[in-house]
């Protein structure tokens, strides 16, 4: 038997609100799955929706570079 261990951040967290890109329906994440890959060293999550028990993979975009606005009303 093998040991394994690893790190992993989770972009989601269970209550958050996900919209569906192709319908619009908005579905709520009640479980979250992590899949840890021994050989490929890959880490996966698949996510439980509105209670349905079945697990599907959210596409979560990679954001490069954010840029913030602030505007400071100066008297």
């Amino acid at each position: 038997m093998q040991i394994a261990a690893f790190n992993a951040r989770c972009p989601f967290e269970i209550g958050d609100k996900v919209q569906d890109g192709r319908t619009g329906a908005v579905h709520t994440i009640t479980d979250i799955a992590c899949i840890h890959y021994l050989r490929a060293g890959r880490v996966e999550f698949r996510y439980e929706l509105n209670n349905s028990g079945q697990y599907i993979e959210i596409a979560v975009p990679k954001v490069e570079h954010i840029e913030i606005k602030v505007s400071l009303n100066e008297k």
